[in-house]
């Protein structure tokens, strides 16, 4: 039977082996991004912006809970729908906003995204800004200040739009 202090020590010394070898793995974090600028563009933005640029004309309050919620693929008719869907898209907007100055991300046309610029590291600030409205008029429930809101946010798509996504896939990141 071991004692108590070399049990201990045994157990210690495994301890040490074990977080060594997580440390040494490369944390999910930096590990290289697998969407293009192009795909985040679909997969996140797109549809969260839809939710929000819904309540320029329909009230989301009014928005039926789809028959089985927790499978709906509607956010506004999901579990978490209504107002509660808009408040959370426009926490996209600004958390999402990260997703565009991820270091080592390519554009669609396997250019890298110009992170370094500074036009384009304002143009995401301002994407962060429209998120920030976005959000403060979703939690009023107020159409009328969303109808604002989602004009900040349009001018902001707009502005990287112009500059960084022209029509020809070629010149795209530039």
């Amino acid at each position: 039977m071991r004692s108590s202090n070399s049990l201990t020590r045994g157990l210690a010394a495994m301890f040490v082996v074990c977080a060594g070898s997580l440390m040494a793995q490369t944390p999910p974090s930096a590990a290289a991004p697998i969407a293009d600028l192009n795909q985040i563009m679909r997969i996140l933005f797109f549809p969260h912006s839809n939710v929000l640029f819904f309540t320029q004309r329909f009230d989301p309050a009014a928005v039926k809970r789809a028959p089985e919620p927790s499978s709906s693929t509607d956010p506004l008719t999901g579990v978490f729908g209504g107002w509660e869907a808009v408040e959370n898209s426009a926490r996209l907007m600004v958390e999402g906003a990260d997703f565009l100055m991820t270091p080592g991300r390519k554009c669609s046309n396997g250019r890298d995204m110009p992170t370094n610029r500074p036009e384009w590291v304002e143009m995401v600030k301002h994407l962060r800004e429209a998120g920030v409205v976005a959000l403060k008029a979703a939690q009023t429930k107020n159409m009328e200040r969303m109808i604002d809101a989602t004009a900040t946010l349009n001018d902001s798509c707009m502005e990287c739009h112009n500059r960084f996504r022209p029509r020809t896939i070629a010149n795209r990141c530039q």
